[in-house]
């Protein structure tokens, strides 16, 4: 390989995360020493600061994909709770061990998880262990976390961040996924289809939050919670776009609409009879205004008047 030595430690993980984030995974490839003297043993040592591990498995380099992976029981080290090691069994020169690590932070610890906060989460090593001159350290990484604050408000990464990577049940995680892709880049500039985008947004909203009581995931209402959807124009940092693609009122074509969204509900408040529209819209409108006020009151819960 162009006389390159392989890497005996490569980390992988999110450095950045979304504020509010408690919650990640690691990737850790650690290649145990060919040249290793038989009286020693390899090992990796994780020393746990600031986080706790939820699972860890492992797998090598040369498994193929979707190969089940090892579910790995790390022992102590010198009954200190937190430092962690696992005995690293040899491998071909070329293999190396891949762990996959989850980890989660309380969510009583308030003082993580805010933005512009960092820390040490683990001190990953690989260590040759002899029993007469004790450990020597081959290769030593952090791994560490910092928090962003979101975007504009309107910004949902920290949820969508959970939907993907979190172990959340699959019909929240599914909802938050919904709507993710209903906020969007964009919304409509358009009189006409703004309130049924704003419906279709604010009844993803009531699918997440109630899903969340459900199955009592006070992490995702509390970042459903801090979550502006504002009101239809009024909110700076929205980005719009025209012309509206349902060519506008007059020629009276059903409203834009999510792509789930016009086959599940876009006909319940649409007619080609403009009176008909008329009624249909100003019924919309008052849905529309108490879906605000249950997100509205979801969010003082949490956060207070706001």
């Amino acid at each position: 390989m162009n006389g390159v030595a392989p890497v005996p430690l490569d980390l992988r993980f999110e450095s950045e995360l979304p504020a509010g984030v408690l919650d990640g995974h690691a990737v850790i490839a650690v290649r145990p020493p060919a040249d290793l003297d038989p009286a020693s043993t390899a090992v990796l040592r994780l020393r746990l600061f600031s986080a706790r591990i939820t699972s860890l498995h492992r797998c090598t380099t040369s498994s193929p994909p979707g190969a089940t992976m090892e579910d790995v029981r790390p022992r102590l080290w010198a009954e200190q709770p937190h430092v962690l090691i696992c005995p690293l069994d040899p491998l071909s020169t070329s293999d190396a061990w891949k762990y996959h690590l989850r980890w989660a932070i309380d969510p009583s610890e308030e003082s993580f998880g805010l933005a512009d906060e960092q820390c040490a989460l683990f001190d990953v090593r690989l260590l040759a262990r002899h029993p007469d001159t004790g450990d020597r350290v081959l290769a030593a990484k952090p791994i560490k976390a910092a928090w962003e604050a979101p975007h504009p408000v309107r910004d949902l990464s920290a949820l969508a961040h959970l939907a993907a990577h979190g172990r959340l049940p699959r019909p929240l995680a599914d909802a938050i996924t919904d709507l993710a892709d209903a906020n969007g880049p964009s919304a409509p500039l358009c009189q006409y289809c703004v309130p049924h985008w704003e419906l279709e947004l604010l009844t993803y909203t009531d699918r997440v939050r109630d899903l969340a009581a459900h199955h009592g995931e006070t992490q995702v209402a509390r970042l459903l919670a801090r979550w502006d959807p504002g009101q239809g124009f009024h909110h700076p940092g929205r980005q719009y776009h025209r012309p509206c693609r349902c060519r506008r009122l007059q020629l009276g074509a059903r409203p834009e609409a999510h792509k789930d969204w016009q086959a599940e509900a876009g006909g319940e408040w649409w007619s080609p009879d403009p009176h008909v529209r008329e009624r249909l819209e100003a019924r919309m409108r008052q849905q529309v205004a108490a879906a605000r006020a249950r997100h509205l009151a979801h969010r003082r819960r949490f956060l207070g008047d706001v």
